[in-house]
């Protein structure tokens, strides 16, 4: 998560930075919105996977398309261990299997990688065992301790359209606030596009990326708060 310093108080007295705590606290999913280059995705998604420094570790899930597979691992390696109870890449097609095999130097180490080649119900599974397993590891997940990035919800609209992805994500996002944990799902189209409004209301939160004069910059829209903050610098994890 970003701190959102310098934030005044809304209408009921709660602060920015106070909202974002709130949501830490209780588990939260994130729509993250606007066409940005892919490595200013991954900076903004990386904060949102925690900081490398935190005890105990984040346990953090990367669900990626194959093409996004090396953005998806340095955003593992920039966060924490790489071992398989703290971490872990799902991948979707044949070329991920391929690739998911290849023997790699040790300073190449790559995180435990599960390859889906099925249907939509096998990806949510797999995401679904991945949680179980690292609240297995954790002997029970603390608030905030489990992370997910998910970058495929493009893939998904275009496999299998709007209504079967509105439903994999309500179950997503069930998931993921069952265990308090915190989960950003990527969709690169405008946040006053119809794609966008459709799906807001699965989200805690919507946040909105923006390049200005080089810099990423970003925007949170709360979604039971009368609460936007100002256009703010990506900061440091949390």
């Amino acid at each position: 998560m970003v701190a959102g310093g310098g934030m005044g108080p809304d209408d009921d007295g709660v602060s920015f930075a106070h909202a974002l705590a709130t949501l830490k606290e209780q588990g939260s999913a994130l729509l993250v919105v606007g066409s940005v280059p892919e490595e200013m995705f991954a900076d903004a998604s990386a904060t949102m996977l925690g900081d490398p420094s935190a005890d105990p570790p984040r346990r953090r899930l990367v669900v990626t398309p194959e093409p996004n597979r090396s953005s998806a691992i340095r955003r593992l390696r920039e966060t924490g261990p790489l071992s398989s109870e703290y971490a872990r890449l799902v991948t979707r097609g044949e070329e991920a299997r391929s690739t998911a095999t290849v023997s790699r130097p040790l300073d190449q180490v790559t995180p435990r990688t599960h390859v889906i080649d099925g249907s939509i119900y096998d990806l949510g599974a797999t995401v679904a065992d991945v949680i179980e397993e690292f609240d297995l590891f954790a002997g029970g997940l603390a608030a905030a301790e489990f992370r997910m990035a998910f970058d495929c919800l493009p893939t998904l609209l275009s496999a299998y359209g709007r209504e079967a992805a509105f439903r994999f994500l309500h179950v997503m996002v069930a998931q993921a606030r069952a265990v308090s944990g915190l989960a950003h799902f990527r969709l690169p189209r405008d946040v006053d596009s119809e794609i966008v409004r459709l799906f807001q209301p699965l989200f805690d939160a919507t946040v909105e990326l923006r390049l200005d004069g080089g810099e990423l910059n970003q925007r949170w829209h709360f979604r039971d708060r009368d609460l936007t903050s100002d256009w703010l610098p990506l900061d440091g994890p949390a």
